[in-house]
């Protein structure tokens, strides 16, 4: 079975296997709805947003919002990916075409580009860190000239998504409230820090609301501008959700109300419940106990716990009743388009199916519905966000754990929190970062150069969190300079952060330092430790480029691995693994 680092809520009416079918998408569907949500903000049940007193009204009597509107799209070359499916740049068009379709006549909007004019391969970077173009001059909406100049758009150049941000802020108008959206696959490629521009753009002029989609990256620098600009993080998978969520990034406000892919409200799937409480202080102090939850109902919406860790939100009465996910799937929606938005579901019976929301995170639309035996010919009925995301299990094998410490608008989630204060790295210790041990995603970092480095470290504003271990939850800080490197892909095959053995031992992997000879045959692959003594978990040798397979021996029922003291001339043991730790971000 795998799981996130904390229990997830027992969802009901399924069990935790994942079939083929659940992986395929309708991607570029998915990133023109996306797009629309963003525009259209409805809400979902009636709720208190964070940080005001008043109620949002029902999403669906939300009109789209009409304020002067500056789409940042990302032209860079990486925006050829054929992936949507077709290329992201052609869906990127879709889905502003789509925006620009569900807002009123004569609503302000401009487009500004970047990277669409200097090849990359071809153009020096301080050169191609200036190509900026305003495609669409901020003026009354013209469907027509918007969709003749998204049509002349090439994806070729480098990524200066500050220098774009400025552009765009420099035509809204001051005092009035405003919206940037910018639509990007990829981190910065050029200075300064994107999310710091995005501060000083919102402190200078609060009334511009500066959102970011992700599209088909969780790039933690694409969250933190929408939370220092003030706005809205959302990613997409695909072109449809891409449409929707677009829509949502402008009008983020009313969209906050909706179920995003790890939260609604600001109150996100992983929160501890003293930091829905710090955060919320008219959150109940008290709820009710149900078998391994504690139930809150608060605003008309229920938020499942356990252990603490907030688990599942199911807005309305009965719950889920006024649930909406921010593509906007709804009660009354035909199934068919949760299919459209989100894939086959990952489970489907009962009158009850699952999708992914957040695969890295754990979490899950469970969608219930009507009228049919699978929900591709019913009608939804209800809609829970909730970690109960059905994963493949390995009969027989360890609980696999994916540790996210940090959500992606850099808060501390899932039991962690922020610890000592350590120095501050400059752009050339950071320039030693890559991906973390046992690193499931892209988005966590291993920094520093021995083998006391931080193993992972998660993005959070102008800060990196960083644990040597997964056990280890108070969170070393370390603010840095510069921008972080890129990662590639995981390696699917990549060796475990850590292991948890069945007679009690906790081991972190190990990349240099001192080691003892070690037995004829093996070789040093964890460090272990139980109460006080120190032991190791060890490889065959010569190791072969199929990793795990050297070190687990999957031959019965459960996986083992050789452990011992250390000692040359001690036999090391086949030990059973309970439990197999990677890390990941959302």
């Amino acid at each position: 079975m795998v799981r996130d680092l904390f229990p997830r809520i027992a969802c009901r009416r399924f069990d935790e296997r994942r079939t083929d079918s659940g992986r395929v998408h309708t991607r570029r569907l998915r990133l023109a709805t996306l797009v629309a949500v963003a525009a259209l903000g409805l809400a979902g049940c009636a709720l208190e947003v964070k940080g005001s007193s008043s109620a949002v009204s029902d999403e669906r009597s939300v009109a789209p919002k009409p304020v002067p509107t500056v789409v940042v799209l990302d032209a860079s070359d990486s925006m050829n990916t054929e992936d949507a499916p077709g290329s992201r740049l052609v869906a990127a068009r879709e889905a502003v075409t789509s925006l620009a379709a569900g807002l009123p006549d004569a609503t302000p909007l401009g487009i500004v580009a970047f990277g669409s004019r200097m090849p990359a391969r071809s153009t020096p970077q301080a050169v191609g860190c200036t190509d900026v173009t305003t495609s669409v001059p901020l003026g009354p909406l013209d469907r027509t000239a918007l969709r003749d100049a998204l049509g002349r758009l090439t994806a070729q150049g480098f990524t200066p998504i500050s220098a774009a941000l400025r552009q765009a802020a420099s035509q809204l108008p001051v005092g009035n409230p405003s919206s940037i959206v910018l639509v990007s696959d990829g981190e910065s490629t050029c200075e300064p820090p994107p999310c710091d521009t995005a501060a000083e753009i919102h402190r200078t002029n609060p009334n511009i609301t500066i959102s970011a989609v992700g599209f088909r990256t969780g790039d933690p620098a694409l969250a933190c501008v929408a939370e220092e600009g003030g706005g809205l993080f959302v990613t997409a998978d695909n072109a449809a959700q891409l449409s929707s969520r677009l829509a949502a990034a402008q009008n983020a406000e009313a969209a906050r109300s909706r179920l995003s892919p790890l939260s609604r409200a600001g109150v996100a799937i992983g929160a501890t419940l003293a930091d829905v409480r710090r955060d919320n202080p008219t959150f109940p102090a008290t709820g009710k106990t149900e078998g391994n939850r504690t139930l809150y109902y608060w605003v008309d919406c229920e938020y499942a716990f356990e252990d603490d860790v907030l688990v599942a939100i199911s807005p309305g009465d009965p719950p889920g009743s006024a649930g909406t996910t921010i593509d906007g799937v709804t009660h009354g929606t035909p199934g068919s388009r949760a299919v459209e938005l989100y894939g086959e579901p990952l489970e489907d019976s009962g009158s009850v199916a699952v999708f992914t929301a957040n695969e890295a995170a754990g979490t899950a639309y469970r969608i219930g519905y009507v009228g049919a035996e699978k929900i591709s010919a019913g009608t939804v009925t209800t809609v829970v966000l909730c970690r109960c995301l059905p994963s493949p299990s390995q009969s027989g094998g360890p609980e696999v754990i994916k540790v996210i410490a940090v959500d992606a608008a850099g808060k501390t989630i899932n039991g962690f929190s922020v610890g000592p204060i350590g120095t501050t790295w400059s752009s050339s210790d950071t320039g030693y970062c890559s991906s973390a041990l046992g690193a499931a995603t892209t988005g966590v970092y291993r920094c520093g150069t021995t083998a006391d480095s931080a193993n992972a470290c998660w993005p959070s504003g102008n800060r990196l969190l960083c644990t040597f271990a997964p056990w280890n939850k108070a969170l070393t800080a370390y603010p840095y300079s510069g921008s972080l490197p890129s990662l590639e892909p995981p390696n699917p095959d990549v060796f475990p952060w850590a292991l948890e053995l069945a007679d009690g031992n906790q081991c972190v992997a190990r990349n240099g330092g001192a080691w003892p000879m070690p037995p004829t045959g093996f070789e040093f692959g964890y460090s272990c430790k139980k109460d006080s003594k120190f032991t190791f978990v060890f490889y065959r040798t010569p190791r072969s480029r199929a990793a795990t397979a050297d070190l687990f021996d999957k031959s019965d029922n459960s996986w083992t691995v050789f452990w011992g003291d250390g000692e040359a001339t001690a036999t090391p043991t086949p030990v059973e693994v309970e439990k197999i730790y990677y890390s990941a971000a959302q």
